[in-house]
């Protein structure tokens, strides 16, 4: 599987003609991120084909080795992700699917695997901070993650969301309720939702609940290891790239997968010392037998944490 950029105002999502590989549910494929992927029978060679400038439609006549193509918004910096027949990809609304949804937004698309067609979307609201923390026209930069039936993704308001991955087309699950305030700005009439929008089980609020202060976009592709989530916060600097907000906020948390409860946060003071942000995803590696969560911070360290430490309250276990 793989995503190409077309043009600066479409992408595709371009599926080989080759039989199906296995699922890659999330960033890396799996936790220790290595990218390897496990299919032999992929083409070597593809071409996205000729787009019509004027409709932004491409003739799947001069395209090979595709199976068909998806149009998103103009930018998509997180990565495609498979899983359950499904394919999930952030981006942003400037080719809007829904007219109840116009102008700058935050946005996470489902597709069908084998045929392209487009079966919902989490819509985001900008935070309305501009560029200090929501770039405008950046839209979604995590690729989500797939366990099971649900999705795991960071928005740009600085939240770590689960979604069910079937949409609202089996009802609305889980504890969170109020999809309909959620993807409406702030000051407007609720939108009624339909079986095109998400079904959000439930939400963590890393501005509202760890005081962070994400620098331009929150980033972090969710890292799923056994029954907890361990995210990146985007904490960093203000607009001056000198003051750090709140150098006392977590670079990284762990939370119940869900329930989407706090049960572990960094303790060693990364915030303190960093550069510019901490944007980098955390991955799981085995050494020796031991389990470690590794995260390349903001501060220019490699940091190696116990995931599984007695009073959640994380230092560094290793850094190098």
């Amino acid at each position: 599987m793989m995503t190409v950029r077309i043009s600066s105002v479409i992408l595709g999502v371009i599926l080989p003609v080759a039989a199906y590989g296995a699922d890659w549910p999330m960033w890396g494929r799996d936790t220790s991120r290595n990218w390897v992927a496990p299919g032999n029978s992929v083409p070597a060679t593809f071409d996205p084909g000729k787009m019509d400038y004027d409709t932004e439609v491409v003739d799947l006549k001069t395209t090979k080795n595709v199976k068909w193509i998806a149009k998103l918004g103009s930018q998509a910096y997180g990565n495609t992700t498979v899983s359950g027949g499904k394919i999930f990809i952030g981006t942003n609304n400037e080719s809007p699917r829904d007219e109840r949804h116009l102008g700058d937004r935050g946005v996470v698309m489902c597709f069908d695997e084998k045929t392209g067609e487009f079966l919902w979307q989490l819509i985001i609201p900008k935070l309305g901070v501009g560029k200090v923390g929501d770039w405008e026209y950046l839209g979604i930069c995590s690729s989500p993650a797939v366990d099971g039936n649900r999705v795991y993704v960071v928005t740009n308001r600085c939240e770590v969301v689960c979604l069910d991955m079937n949409g609202l087309s089996d009802g609305n699950d889980g504890p969170f309720k109020d999809e309909s305030r959620y993807i409406t700005p702030a000051g407007n009439e609720p939108i009624q939702l339909t079986n095109k929008d998400a079904d959000i089980i439930w939400i963590y609020n890393m501005i509202e609940d760890l005081n962070v202060f994400p620098h331009n976009i929150t980033s972090s592709s969710v890292l799923v290891a056994g029954d907890k989530l361990f995210v990146t916060t985007s904490n960093g600097q203000d607009w001056s790239h000198v003051n750090i907000p709140n150098p006392r906020a977590p670079a990284l948390i762990a939370l119940d997968k869900k329930t989407g409860a706090l049960i572990g946060e960094e303790a060693s003071g990364i915030s303190k010392r960093l550069y510019h942000c901490n944007w980098s995803s955390p991955s799981l590696a085995r050494i020796d037998g031991k389990e470690l969560v590794l995260f390349g911070a903001g501060d220019g360290f490699l940091y190696g944490f116990d995931p599984t430490p007695g009073d959640w309250s994380w230092s560094g276990d290793s850094e190098g």
